[in-house]
């Protein structure tokens, strides 16, 4: 009885420091980011009102990880995960500061995933809902892909939504709380533990990045080395919870995730088809669009954010409840159709406006992106 009562000490020890530090390290690294030139500076694509620091990525890892002294032997991330997670942000991290072409961070983010995959028992993903059990271990080879390929189109895909205040950090926060409830439902100590650490680290960050009665700004942006950490840690988490004889199926758990996913795949259609990049800028996300419907930065994240926690909690429902995996998988087309809906509805009511790159708030670099 003892034990556990020091392991659930040590736990509200972690979240009350991964919080704690993440608050004081957003106040002080904010201070030395025009000194080390970690500065989001307004052009033409970044419209923002002056400079704003680009450090909350680095203190959320920093907290994140001083947050884990604590924890029992158990509770901590395998060292190729953290490795993985620190490959990401320092890569993020000169993308901040230098710009980096798209491939050298393509190729870190392929072997980041390839260390958090080679962490896990990647052959025994769940994938009930698309692929047979009986058959997934005879294709281990192309689940391996699929796994890689999935945590390298997460890590892009928060990346991507970083474009209003407090929409990446929000949104990643109602990912891990879904995905901390999953991992208790499933008997996932470590990544319960984990998943609420960074949870609480990302928390103290968005007193400063989320607009609320008392900030009418960002003054702290994540960067590209937060945007990606957290889609990188979001990633692992959803692998990890699917691998196992007990593992959540694969397709279920994309509802945690389902909202950045499907517009990151609709701007690489729309922009093939428009004869594109599909790293170029432009004002076709769905936080642009929803921002063309008429709501303010402050509203077009709440919204976002609400409907993200919405798509979490299918998935947390369903699996409770034991509803059909093919069920919850093939519902993943309810928020396809209806962002394509969206889409194509405002396109078409401002299809002159969006032609051009003109992306007002928003305040990340798109890899690869011309300036």
């Amino acid at each position: 009885m003892s034990h556990g009562r020091d392991e659930l000490a040590s736990l509200y020890l972690s979240i009350l420091t991964a919080f704690s530090l993440s608050i004081v390290l957003n106040i002080g690294l904010r201070h030395y980011a025009g000194e080390w030139h970690f500065l989001d500076v307004p052009d033409a694509r970044k419209l923002h009102e002056g400079a704003v620091p680009l450090c909350g990525g680095i203190a959320i890892f920093i907290a994140f990880f001083l947050a884990n002294v604590w924890l029992g032997d158990g509770m901590h991330l395998s060292r190729s995960v953290v490795l993985g997670l620190f490959l990401i942000l320092l890569f993020g991290a000169m993308d901040d500061r230098f710009g980096l072409p798209a491939l050298p961070r393509l190729l870190a983010q392929t072997a980041a995933a390839y260390m958090f995959i080679n962490a896990g028992d990647i052959a025994s993903l769940n994938l009930s809902g698309i692929v047979p059990p009986e058959l997934t271990g005879q294709f281990s080879s192309l689940v391996l892909l699929l796994a890689i390929v999935f945590v390298v189109g997460i890590i892009n895909a928060v990346n991507m939504s970083d474009g209003v205040d407090g929409l990446a950090g929000g949104s990643a926060a109602a990912s891990l709380f879904w995905l901390a409830l999953l991992a208790v439902h499933k008997g996932h100590a470590a990544i319960t533990v984990q998943s609420l650490i960074l949870l609480a680290a990302v928390i103290g960050f968005l007193g400063f990045n989320m607009r609320h009665r008392w900030r009418a700004k960002a003054s702290v942006f994540l960067g590209d080395a937060g945007s990606t950490l957290l889609g990188a840690a979001t990633g692992w988490f959803i692998i990890a919870l699917s691998c196992g004889r007990d593992g959540l199926p694969f397709p279920v758990l994309l509802w945690v995730v389902v909202i950045p996913v499907i517009d990151t795949l609709s701007l690489i259609v729309r922009r093939a088809a428009a004869g594109r990049s599909p790293f170029s800028a432009d004002r076709w996300h769905l936080h642009h669009l929803v921002q063309e419907a008429g709501l303010s930065p402050a509203k077009t994240t709440l919204v976002l954010v609400a409907l993200s926690a919405l798509c979490g909690a299918v998935a947390y429902i369903g699996i409770l409840l034991q509803m059909p995996e093919e069920l919850l998988t093939a519902g993943l087309m309810i928020p396809a159709v209806l962002h394509t809906i969206f889409v194509s509805r405002m396109t078409g009511q401002s299809r002159a406006a969006l032609r051009l790159p003109h992306p007002a708030n928003s305040h990340t670099t798109i890899p690869g992106a011309a300036p």
